[in-house]
């Protein structure tokens, strides 16, 4: 599939995904959910990518859904079934993709848009972006996530606050709130994010992929699921080749190679 509202690339076992409607401020159209539809699966089953960054192109991350572009002489049946498409298949699938993804947001981040970066597993910010359930201003409740990913962020009373007045939260108050994880110069944004993904991309595929499902699991499990969780997948951990090369690497005092570890391993099996 040809991309036209993403662009795509792959560096050092990063992926980094653009969205590219800077005219728009990479507001979301049915093309754009296409294209990321079609893409995560592609980087779920590509062993060459470890960690994604997920950005916007131009002056803004996304700013939502694209109004111009809506689809106002839908039924309510038909509009429920776009929504559970872009549930299902584009947002959901974000969200449990087995590799850590890292949203860089460069600008404003609105409705969708602030939605979309807060699926993500870490959020770094520009010092010019902003975050704003935008909703209410339109007649409309938060979707695509929005209300349990930020009342799990901001605490559900900040939560409401935030949905029922619509107002716009600069990146440092962001910072404050815990929405997102640092608040870094416009100009250096995306140099943080490559030498954070460097950094995650330097672990155990496995092990990344593991940490991620058991903690998105965590947010909905009890204390006693979470221990059978952890033990289960602990245990599975010790089986793999990266375990074995993280051991080898601790006693001869060198940096470990999990992913080449994973490939070799992969190869011989082969």
């Amino acid at each position: 599939m040809a991309y036209e509202d993403i662009i795509y690339e792959v560096n050092e076992r990063i992926a980094t995904i653009t969205l590219n409607r800077p005219e728009a401020m990479n507001a979301t159209t049915d093309r754009l959910y296409s294209e990321l539809q079609d893409l995560i699966p592609r980087i779920a089953a590509d062993t060459g990518v470890s960690v994604v960054i997920l950005t916007g192109a131009g002056r803004g991350f996304c700013a939502g859904a694209d109004l111009k572009a809506s689809k106002d002489g839908m039924t309510p049946l038909e509009r429920r079934a776009r929504h559970r498409w872009i549930l299902k298949d584009v947002l959901e699938p974000l969200y449990k993709l087995e590799k850590p993804v890292i949203a860089a947001v460069n600008g404003a981040a609105a409705g969708a848009g602030a939605n979309i970066a807060l699926c993500c597993d870490i959020i770094i910010a520009s010092d010019k972006s902003s975050f704003m359930q935008a909703f209410a201003k339109v007649g409309l409740m938060p979707d695509l996530g929005g209300m349990f990913f930020l009342s799990r962020a901001v605490g559900i009373n900040k939560a409401k606050e935030l949905c029922f007045t619509a107002r716009k939260v600069p990146a440092d108050e962001a910072l404050a709130l815990g929405m997102v994880n640092k608040v870094v110069p416009h100009d250096e944004l995306m140099d943080e994010a490559r030498a954070m993904a460097r950094q995650i991309a330097a672990g155990s595929p496995t092990a990344m992929a593991m940490t991620k499902r058991l903690l998105n699991m965590s947010q909905t499990a009890t204390f006693e699921q979470m221990l059978e969780f952890e033990g289960y997948s602990q245990t599975l951990a010790y089986l793999t080749p990266e375990y074995l090369e993280g051991v080898a690497a601790f006693r001869e005092k060198r940096a470990p190679d999990f992913a080449g570890a994973a490939e070799r391993a992969a190869a011989a099996k082969a």
